[in-house]
């Protein structure tokens, strides 16, 4: 699995983990797609890659399978269920917001199957809702049919997973974000000290 942690406008850390080890981070300016792919080749020359697990940065499902077109892709539950309730906030007003957020919700706990019959309900179910326009002949709900979007887009991979068992892929990127939190408190208690100070802490974090 790889992510990216901003720490302000200073630099962002690119971190590649395997089995609850970090194998490689580069610091650079922004996770442009050209990092993640320099990144990503210099790896293939030392390991041979089971699966990837992403966040869903835009591009980066492209560029895997432009790089690796045999490789499974999951992409995290977690940050897909994080976009969904960023369309329908997290009190939504409309039965079918809170109907979308609910199943959204039940993401990490459902099989593919049975996840896809209740979200093909729920297409059906507010069809007519969603094509809803106001006087200026623009859509009502773009919020909602945006997060619809986000999800029928996104299926094929949120439950490979559960496609290839005997790989046992992580679901999430919470291996990364975790070691992300840990960094940010760490800078934020040692506020002041150099840039060079902040990547040798950052490091040491990271080797350890």
């Amino acid at each position: 699995m790889f992510d990216g942690c901003h720490f302000g406008q200073e630099f962002v850390v690119l971190l590649f983990r395997s089995d609850k080890k970090n194998l490689y981070w580069t610091y650079e300016e922004s996770e442009k797609i050209l990092y993640y792919e320099e990144s990503l080749r210099g790896l293939s020359k030392k390991y041979v890659f089971q699966s990837f697990t992403i966040d869903g940065r835009k591009g980066v499902i492209q560029l895997l399978e432009n790089l690796f077109p045999d490789i499974p892709i999951q992409l995290c539950q977690f940050h897909q269920v994080k976009t969904i309730i960023k369309y329908t906030t997290k009190r939504p007003k409309t039965e079918c917001g809170k109907d979308l957020k609910r199943l959204a919700l039940t993401l990490k706990s459902s099989s593919k199957g049975e996840f896809k019959e209740k979200f093909k309900a729920l297409q059906e179910k507010y069809h007519v809702f969603l094509k809803e326009r106001n006087e200026n002949g623009e859509f009502k709900h773009r919020s909602l049919r945006a997060a619809f979007r986000s999800l029928k887009t996104n299926f094929s991979y949120l439950f490979t997973c559960q496609d290839f068992p005997h790989l046992e892929i992580p679901n999430t990127t919470n291996s990364c974000d975790g070691y992300f939190s840990h960094l940010k408190k760490l800078v934020r208690v040692h506020q002041g000290i150099t840039f060079q100070r902040k990547i040798q802490m950052i490091n040491h974090v990271l080797a350890s």
